[in-house]
């Protein structure tokens, strides 16, 4: 087995630690300030590292945003699809609400403190920055829980399921922000009490009758 040359390992180090102290840079300033505010100059600054650097690791602003929206994303998603590949074996079918808690599983365990503030600001940027970018880290696996909403639920159409699955995806942007009902003050439960009545209301949510169904049933009547 071949060993890593000490001074080769020493530069890739180096050139791990130089990304990682541009990407929390970056964070910070793009949470702090949103984009169009925020300048690569400032960036290299924050990070103490020379304009040069940012450029060679992420080539452009819009490369570096991306690179921080996927460093918070993609472990939420990974976590995602493990949890639904677990349930998916040896069965065909999955229930809504099997479905549903996969893709909430995620914010089960400890709340991640970064990915909020982040996805907060990304939502208030314009679309037609974020639009792309949230297509990139999201429509496959958004795509993926569809399919199984879909089987679960043959009587929605794909357009109806993607506007619950939108509803949804706001509903929890909410709760992972702070939202929290008026006059009900924040404490260590909240979070988790807000977190399973999410999921109780997001899968009542798709398993609610469209208008058109609730038409057809009353013509039968």
């Amino acid at each position: 087995m071949l060993s890593m040359n000490p001074a080769q390992s020493k530069v890739e180090d180096t050139a791990l630690s130089t990304k990682k102290r541009i990407l929390n840079a970056a964070e910070h300033l793009f949470v702090e300030k949103g984009f169009a505010a925020t300048s690569l100059r400032a960036i290299s600054s924050l990070a103490e590292v020379n304009l040069s650097a940012t450029h060679y690791h992420f080539g452009s602003k819009e490369g570096l945003f991306a690179a921080v929206i996927h460093r918070r994303v993609h472990p939420v998603n990974a976590s995602r699809v493990k949890a639904l590949e677990t349930l998916t074996q040896g069965v065909n079918v999955l229930s809504v609400d099997e479905i549903i808690t996969a893709f909430l599983s995620p914010f089960s365990g400890e709340l991640p403190t970064a990915l909020p503030r982040l996805m907060a600001r990304v939502h208030g940027e314009p679309p037609a920055l974020v639009r792309p970018l949230l297509q990139e880290e999201f429509g496959q696996v958004m795509n993926l829980f569809l399919k199984h909403l879909a089987i679960a639920l043959p009587a929605l159409g794909e357009r109806e399921l993607r506007w619950r699955f939108h509803f949804m995806i706001g509903a929890m942007m909410q709760l992972l922000n702070g939202g929290n009902p008026l006059e009900v003050e924040p404490d260590e439960s909240t979070f988790s009490e807000g977190l399973e009545k999410l999921k109780l209301f997001v899968i009542a949510g798709f398993k609610a009758p469209t208008a058109s169904m609730d038409l057809s049933r009353e013509k039968k009547v």
